[in-house]
């Protein structure tokens, strides 16, 4: 950003209809009235006679940002398979925005922000701007709460600034002289129900027909009391909040494709990419926190191997306590493995070892209900303990 006291920023839109052209009008108006955001649009610069293409180029180069507004037409037109004799002071821009981000694409992708207003969806993003690789900025309302991540981004005020470095720890080894004893959980806080808290599966959850190819180890947190329900707004504002945390927490590589998606009773983070691996991330309404992920492909079928995946459950579970929604008193930790077939309960050392006996008869899934309840602050200082003790119940189902 320059030294400018209101960071500039250009609005690129495609004129779709009258309706359109007034509602980027009305957003346009909001940032630069009400957000202090010095807004350039071509329908305040329209009292004299213009060469138009010279003053989109000339604003676009001298903006902090250029805000993409999706529309059907911006999608035609970004990607280039819109009427060759519509649109053309779109079609210019749009070709500009591409050549500058070929160009320059570090630079020019923090600059170029597509925006979703309200009636709109991620899919009317042009695929240059990467719309479900890359941020983009759903708008729900012209309000400070309704563009929250937009006016985030361009006045850089993150919602969670980026803490001190503390000091390194010391980690004792695992194995041999001063191995670490696993810290179990809890036992005098740790506390069987006395009520039901039912588990939403993940199948129940993605309500899908269609079984994963792989196996895929779901982790559940299930408030252990009676809570107020989150609302609809919460789940939307968490939603994308969802991919990002996924990415730091290594849930989902940097590369892989991720979908946010929020509804009336979740807030979800979503990778089907068969390269990567089936893997998400969500909260429900009732207070739920869930995860999943697969399991290490051996030459013939997956491997389980208790010690590993402990530590996998353990990283999953502070990942679940980390989304930005506030925590209940008390959890009740759940796991599932689904489908079971093809796998075995081994070392990850004998992963390419075929000469192990896959099981026989296993069942479909394994789920382990929620059956005991932690308070939240013991959880948090015995996630080990809690993840090893979830990965022995979930073995000893499948021996069963």
């Amino acid at each position: 950003m320059t030294s400018r006291e209101h960071p500039k920023a250009f609005v690129s839109y495609i004129h779709d209809s009258p309706q359109h052209c007034d509602a980027v009008r009305e957003f346009s108006t909001f940032l630069r009235s009400e957000q202090g955001i010095d807004v350039i649009l071509d329908q305040w610069a329209s009292d004299q006679r213009q060469d138009w293409q010279a003053w989109a180029t000339k604003n676009i180069l001298e903006s902090d940002f250029v805000i993409v507004v999706a529309s059907e037409g911006y999608q035609r037109v970004g990607d280039g398979y819109g009427p060759n004799d519509r649109n053309l002071g779109g079609q210019a821009e749009a070709a500009t925005l591409r050549n500058l981000l070929q160009g320059d694409r570090q630079d020019w992708t923090r600059k170029l922000l597509p925006v979703i207003l309200p009636g709109h969806s991620v899919h009317e993003i042009p695929q240059f701007l990467s719309a479900h690789t890359n941020d983009h900025y759903p708008v729900t309302s012209f309000t400070p709460e309704g563009a929250d991540s937009l006016l985030r981004h361009i006045t850089r005020q993150p919602r969670h600034p980026l803490p001190p470095l503390g000091p390194l720890p010391v980690l004792p080894p695992l194995s041999g002289a001063g191995a670490a004893v696993a810290t179990p959980a809890p036992e005098r806080n740790r506390t069987a129900l006395l009520e039901e808290f039912p588990v939403v599966w993940r199948a129940d959850l993605l309500r899908r027909g269609r079984q994963s190819q792989s196996p895929l180890v779901e982790v559940h947190l299930v408030p252990a009391e009676r809570v107020a329900r989150f609302g609809v707004l919460q789940l939307e504002r968490v939603s994308e909040g969802l991919v990002a945390l996924g990415r730091s927490r290594r849930l989902f590589t940097q590369t892989q494709s991720v979908s946010a998606i929020s509804s009336d009773e979740s807030a979800r983070a979503v990778s089907e990419d068969w390269r990567s691996g089936e893997s998400g991330l969500a909260v429900l309404r009732g207070g739920q926190r869930t995860c999943w992920f697969g399991l290490p492909a051996a030459n013939i079928g997956w491997i389980l191997d208790r010690e590993h995946l402990a530590a996998q459950i353990a990283d999953r579970l502070h990942t679940l306590l980390e989304i930005d929604l506030p925590l209940p008193g008390r959890f009740a930790p759940a796991i599932a493995l689904e489908p079971v077939s093809l796998t075995r309960i081994a070392k990850i050392a004998e992963i390419s070892a075929t000469s192990a006996p896959l099981p026989m008869n296993v069942p479909e899934h394994i789920r382990v209900e929620a059956e005991e309840a932690f308070p939240t602050s013991d959880l948090r200082h015995s996630i080990r303990g809690v993840a090893e003790e979830l990965v022995a119940r979930l073995a000893a189902t499948f021996r069963r």
